[in-house]
């Protein structure tokens, strides 16, 4: 073999090496552009999903299950095809309990909340001590700031949003339990693949926000859910409006958090 073929050998495998070290980035890039647009597209839905939510339970006495239906409809999308009255139907019908309903990378059916609401207002014990089943006095004008707040319906919610883009959604998992100091990243540095035990782990103090969700502790369940191989984001939002009807305190025995199946 003649000093140019050994050339020719040697620049082949160097390119080979330096392909082998840059796909993986170029795989991660590409999936995870395509990830972070449908968490676009999953955070504008739980926007108008939130509004939806408190819009029906303004218009239905503070209840719960208008205002978990509202937003499980408009979050549909995110899991099934809703382009016509049939789909939309049939997505809704096994989700209308508030599940998932989706298979995750291990062919396991994932069956955890796709929302959850918390009401901040009215106060759930100013309700259940209300003289009757509903406000009396809400037909009454007032310049009180504390009766116009408990005539005002105000939630927060967060939706779950199932990461499902192969490869981007394990890596991407991984760095959002590392930025909010839920679990260290001891796995490949894939914007490094040399770097074998990365040990990322977040340098600030970025928490998940509020607690106190119907389900428990966003963190906790984020953790465990990636183990099990279902990767979530949770996408918290929040909504007001004045009360339309009559708050009812049958609809809040159970305190401002929603049951997870909208009771």
């Amino acid at each position: 073999m003649g000093q140019r073929g050994v050339a020719g050998t040697r620049q082949s495998g160097q390119a080979a090496v330096e392909a082998a070290l840059t796909l993986p980035l170029v795989v991660f890039l590409v999936l995870g552009t395509l990830q972070l647009f449908l968490m676009l597209q999953a955070r504008i839905l739980a926007q108008v999903a939130v509004y939806r939510a408190v819009r029906a339970g303004s218009l239905n006495h503070g209840n719960c299950l208008p205002m978990m239906h509202s937003a499980v409809v408009t979050m549909l999308p995110m899991v099934a095809r809703t382009d016509n009255g049939e789909r939309l139907a049939d997505a809704f019908s096994p989700r209308r309990h508030n599940h998932f309903w989706v298979k995750g990378s291990t062919g396991e059916r994932f069956n955890g909340p796709m929302v959850e609401i918390v009401r901040e207002s009215p106060d759930a014990a100013w309700v259940q001590g209300l003289v009757g089943d509903e406000d009396l006095m809400f037909d009454q004008p007032t310049n009180n700031a504390r009766e116009l707040q408990q005539r005002t319906l105000e939630i927060r919610m967060v939706a779950w949003y199932y990461m499902r883009i192969p490869f981007a959604n394990w890596v991407m998992s991984r760095m959002f339990l590392a930025h909010f100091r839920l679990q260290r990243f001891t796995g490949t540095n894939p914007l490094m693949p040399t770097q074998k035990r990365a040990a990322w782990y977040g340098e600030t103090d970025e928490t998940l926000g509020r607690d106190r969700w119907p389900g428990g502790d966003l963190g906790d369940r984020m953790v465990r859910w990636s183990a099990d191989g279902h990767f979530l984001f949770p996408i918290q939002v929040n909504a007001a409006m004045r009360m339309m009807t009559p708050v009812m305190s049958e609809y809040f025995q159970g305190g401002p958090a929603c049951n997870l199946h909208g009771s």
